[in-house]
């Protein structure tokens, strides 16, 4: 049962990631894009928080009978997740460096960039643990 519910909640994340995207892709305006984007990006770090949290259990699952196995694994993780952001964090500036910062363009290119990475690291995070 909980993987069916697990399933759902990301299949209803998804679907909202899906339908921000075709809503943006309707605005006009500067400001109405900035909005969408914001809108967006906060929809995809909660979909990236969800899908961590589940890769992180479903490693507690898989592992709970060695528990240094898990411990290692666990650290794995969280350093590869700090890695990870640092890269997305590094990766949305360089993407938005060519508008001033502060300004909305600067953020609506920084908040497309972090949604568009954020989607492709949960699609990654699905996939854990290895076996």
């Amino acid at each position: 049962m909980d993987k069916r519910v697990a399933i759902a909640s990301l299949l209803a994340l998804y679907q909202c990631y899906a339908n921000a995207q075709n809503v943006c892709s309707h605005a006009v305006s500067d400001s109405e894009k900035y909005a969408c984007r914001k809108e967006e990006k906060l929809k995809s770090e909660q979909a990236l928080n969800t899908e961590y949290l589940a890769a992180k259990k479903r490693i507690e699952d898989e592992y709970k009978s060695s528990p240094v196995d898990l411990k290692n694994y666990l650290d794995i993780l969280i350093k590869s997740q700090r890695g990870w952001l640092v890269y997305r964090n590094g990766q949305c500036n360089l993407e938005s460096f060519i508008a001033e910062k502060g300004t909305i363009v600067h953020n609506t290119l920084n908040d497309t960039c972090i949604s568009r990475i954020d989607m492709g690291r949960v699609e990654q995070l699905k996939i854990i643990p290895y076996n």
